[in-house]
């Protein structure tokens, strides 16, 4: 059985042109810096971004967003409208603005709220208010 999840990787082309949207603008716990690397606290899961080492992708293209991002990144939050409004005001811009999630059964009404972002390099990155099962 696996257990929870611990670790998230993001890869990036510049690590110091994209520490500053997660430091700064989410707020997210700085952890660690060592070079290429930078490491964030998230409660019990940690988030990093790693620059060009021997062991990431070859190439990175230039895509954005949903054409480069298979993977979502979540943070739940208890206030979505105070989140956005303090992540905006810190120089994110929510590309999404603030929807419904989807995925509640039909004829449900939907269980919470996301709103998203996009860091310097075209990650999406969003946060949703909904209860955790």
């Amino acid at each position: 059985m696996l257990g929870p999840l611990c670790w998230v990787l993001i890869y990036v082309k510049d690590v110091d042109k994209v520490r500053p949207f997660y430091e700064d603008v989410l707020k997210l716990p700085l952890k660690s810096v060592r070079p290429q690397i930078v490491v964030f606290s998230t409660g019990q899961c940690v988030l990093e971004l790693m620059g060009k080492l021997d062991n990431g992708p070859s190439v990175m293209d230039d895509a954005k967003g949903w054409d480069r991002n298979k993977v979502l990144i979540s943070f739940h939050v208890e206030d979505i409208e105070a989140e956005v409004r303090d992540i905006e005001s810190r120089g994110g811009k929510c590309i999404s603005g603030i929807r419904p999630t989807v995925g509640a059964a039909p004829g449900q009404p939907p269980k919470g709220a996301i709103a998203q972002f996009m860091d310097p390099e075209g990650n999406i990155i969003e946060i949703c208010q909904e209860a955790l099962d």
